[in-house]
């Protein structure tokens, strides 16, 4: 018995409507499961972003010069957490083989150089310090690069 081509390919409506629903429903739990795996790699620390972006705006060439003049003014107020207080610190290994300061700098809570820095509050003091750091290359000297660490830390007022 021959069939009308008029029905071919056609479907039941409430099969379809079924169909559409379920595909918005799997649609949906996959999403939330990406959430919830995912959501935790974009929380990041106000001081694991701050030197990120701290490391972007004074490196030059992969390495930061702290013999220019300039050294740690470069740092944008951008590049600083809003409403913290922001410390940082550049080490360099000396020829005897020890770690010395070669850079510092404290930023207040609006993003600008503070005149007088009183540091980071010490340890027992009840603020709550974030701190992160990370090696570094550093040029002490025209042509002379050398191991060094850069330091961030960040706190509350």
């Amino acid at each position: 018995m021959p069939r009308s081509r008029s029905s071919r390919g056609q479907t039941e409506p409430v099969a379809a409507l079924v169909a559409v629903v379920v595909m918005v429903i799997a649609l949906g739990l996959y999403s939330g499961f990406l959430t919830d795996v995912l959501g935790d790699r974009t929380d990041r620390s106000p001081e694991a972003s701050a030197i990120d972006r701290i490391w972007a705006d004074v490196s030059h060439g992969g390495t930061v010069a702290v013999h220019r003049p300039t050294g740690l003014d470069d740092v944008e107020p951008d590049s600083l957490p809003q409403g913290r207080n922001v410390h940082v610190e550049i080490t360099a290994v000396t020829d005897g083989g020890d770690r010395e300061v070669v850079a510092t700098e404290q930023f207040g809570t609006d993003g600008t150089p503070v005149a007088d820095p009183e540091g980071p509050p010490a340890d027992g003091s009840g603020i709550e310090t974030g701190v992160a750091e990370r090696p570094v290359p550093v040029e002490v000297a025209p042509g002379d690069v050398r191991g060094g660490t850069l330091r961030v830390e960040v706190w509350a007022p």
